[in-house]
């Protein structure tokens, strides 16, 4: 079974149809790597079928995520980014709100906190794709050099 078929009879087992937009959509997430933005998946599956617009990709995001055959994953700059739900490979993204910077997170190292959150307040979180965003090593050195640092003052100048 082809990996087009595979994916088609997913998102039907899920109860939507396959059209030939979300074919070629779903495809074309399968086959990039990593994360991509909505822009990015239209250039790509644009191309594979003429007439297809940016919206089209958006809605069928949006169902391929309800779907469940979709991750979406927002960096915290306005931008969501997509990629292919894979159960085998759980992961999640630890992102600095400063630079950007965006690094693979293993869920198990998440896995303690969620248990205690979880006992404190019935929550369960989601692992599969979890973000967390904080400051990476190199920002938050950086943030705390600045504030170890004495101000500058200001000199006179007599002229």
């Amino acid at each position: 079974m082809s990996c087009g078929e595979r994916l088609a009879n997913a998102l039907r087992g899920q109860g939507f149809r396959v059209t030939p937009q979300r074919a070629v959509i779903l495809e074309t997430i399968a086959h990039m790597d990593g994360h991509r933005t909505a822009q990015e998946v239209y250039h790509v599956a644009g191309g594979r079928l003429p007439g297809l617009n940016l919206a089209t990709i958006y809605r069928t995001l949006e169902t391929l995520h309800a779907a469940s055959l979709v991750d979406l994953f927002d960096a915290g700059c306005g931008v969501t980014r997509f990629s292919l739900r894979d159960p085998e490979h759980r992961h999640g993204h630890l992102v600095c709100q400063s630079c950007g910077r965006t690094l693979t997170l293993d869920p198990t190292h998440a896995a303690s906190m969620s248990r205690k959150i979880n006992r404190e307040t019935g929550f369960e979180i989601a692992l599969d794709h979890l973000t967390l965003v904080g400051l990476c090593e190199d920002c938050s050195s950086s943030a705390a050099e600045a504030k170890s640092s004495p101000p500058q003052q200001a000199s006179e100048h007599r002229g």
